[in-house]
């Protein structure tokens, strides 16, 4: 098992690299994707099967009928209203219990691209998406991945020396 909320961290710091809160935000508005799932996409290291998707599917439904309602309603409220903060911290609790609930599914590996991006297109497929619209869209959480990638090898002097 991973350490008690590895997931969690690990989601807020892809989530805190740019262009991710927004991409996360288009993901869920316009193809339905759940945000937590999409993060467990990366998340878990390896290529998930259509079987440990759908397993990840069953163990979230539940926790997502609290956080779809906590989630209009925040929406809803004016931005100054102050029962809004104690709705996002309730939405947001929900959100950690989803992802703890995820989390016990299993140990995650190391988090590469190769493995989200096979796991963002699966899951695009469940939600009956556009997989290149939706894995384009999602490409700021695949590039938050690996935000720095290094300095250019001495030998070849980076990408631009062909």
């Amino acid at each position: 098992m991973s350490p008690a909320g590895a997931f969690w961290n690990f989601s807020l710091r892809i989530y805190g690299a740019p262009g991710v809160e927004s991409a996360c935000l288009d993901l869920q508005d316009r193809f339905g994707a759940d945000v937590n799932l999409v993060l467990y996409c990366l998340w878990i290291g390896r290529a998930l099967t259509p079987e440990a998707l759908e397993q990840a599917l069953e163990a979230a439904t539940p926790v997502q009928s609290y956080i779809r309602p906590l989630r209009e309603m925040r929406r809803t409220l004016p931005k100054d209203a102050a029962v809004r903060d104690a709705v996002k911290k309730a939405e947001l609790a929900a959100e950690k219990l989803e992802q703890d609930t995820l989390e016990a599914l299993g140990k995650a590996g190391a988090a590469n691209a190769s493995a989200a991006l096979a796991n963002l297109g699966l899951y695009a497929a469940y939600l009956d998406a556009d997989v290149s619209a939706f894995l384009e869209a999602a490409m700021p959480l695949v590039n938050a991945l690996n935000p720095h990638p290094g300095p250019p090898s001495p030998r070849t002097g980076g990408p631009s020396s062909s």
